[in-house]
């Protein structure tokens, strides 16, 4: 079945989840998505008592509860573009992957959230742990706060993260089946990173020259297994870096990556995915 039929927005209330509610609000109009609206509320670890017992702090959930479900409602208008808002006290991650598991939420729209002068380096946690544990398609942006964000709304040109493990084939399936859905562009990316072009002697450049063509050679065959024909951007060098020149380069509204790629075991994709993500120019979708 196309496209995506329960959509799952978790809610802090921050400006970064502000700044992704045109996108969520596209994607449900787009695929008339049923909208499910999650916030978490996070309960203190000495609520539940510990070394801090001595000390407890009192919380009025139910009060909590009622406050948060008014604050959903106000958050997201008009009230009948949402189908549920829900709000459960708990670890945020936890109670994101557990409510999309047992509800059939199909896609999970978040931001990144990360914080302070370590944000170039590390994605919030919450995010981290939705990636990894999340069985559902994942959608995150990164640099909410740029105005240019917005130029992505309307998604027409697609880039589409690919190695040369055994998954591929049904990897190029998906994304050539989300590229229909939004009627878009789709171009596959990889990266050879023992092919960058900083390389000092002629043997290296033969040796780059080899690692290039093996690689090109290899997507050919990937692509006629899978019966597509997508133009290919390769170069040589990191995973993030190459996957962020080719979005700009093309200027992507989207980059596809392998979901698998998050919790299998081998894999470069998912050595870098995180690298992928907060590198990336425009949103990404892992499928």
């Amino acid at each position: 079945m196309p496209g995506f039929h329960h959509i799952l927005f978790p809610v802090d209330f921050s400006d970064q989840c502000r700044a992704v509610r045109p996108f969520v609000r596209s994607m449900a109009e787009r695929f008339h998505s049923r909208l499910t609206l999650l916030h978490s509320i996070q309960i203190p670890a000495c609520w539940y008592g510990g070394l801090d017992a001595a000390y407890p702090i009192m919380l009025d959930l139910p009060d909590l509860e009622e406050s948060a479900r008014k604050e959903l409602t106000a958050f997201f208008s008009p009230a009948n573009e949402v189908s549920d808002r829900v709000v459960k006290p708990g670890d945020p991650a936890t109670d994101i992957t557990q409510f999309a598991d047992q509800n059939d939420v199909d896609l999970i729209m978040m931001p990144t959230h990360g914080y302070g002068k370590f944000r170039g380096l590390l994605l919030g946690s919450v995010t981290a742990k939705v990636l990894h544990d999340a069985r559902s398609n994942v959608w995150t942006a990164t640099h909410t706060e740029n105005p240019d964000l917005s130029k992505h709304l309307e998604c027409k040109n697609i880039m589409a993260a690919i190695d040369l493990t055994e998954s591929a084939v049904p990897l190029i399936h998906r994304y050539a089946d989300v590229a229909r859905d939004f009627n878009a562009k789709l171009r596959l990316v990889h990266a050879v990173p023992g092919a960058s072009a900083e390389t000092r002697y002629d043997l290296d450049q033969d040796f780059r020259s080899f690692l290039l063509q093996s690689a090109r050679r290899e997507i050919a065959r990937l692509q006629t297994e899978a019966g597509t024909n997508f133009e290919v951007c390769m170069e040589g060098g990191t995973v993030s870096r190459i996957v962020r020149e080719a979005a700009l380069h093309h200027d992507a509204d989207l980059i596809l990556m392998g979901r698998g790629s998050l919790q299998e075991t081998f894999g470069r994709l998912r050595t870098n995915a995180y690298a992928i993500i907060r590198d990336a120019p425009c949103p990404v979708l892992s499928v």
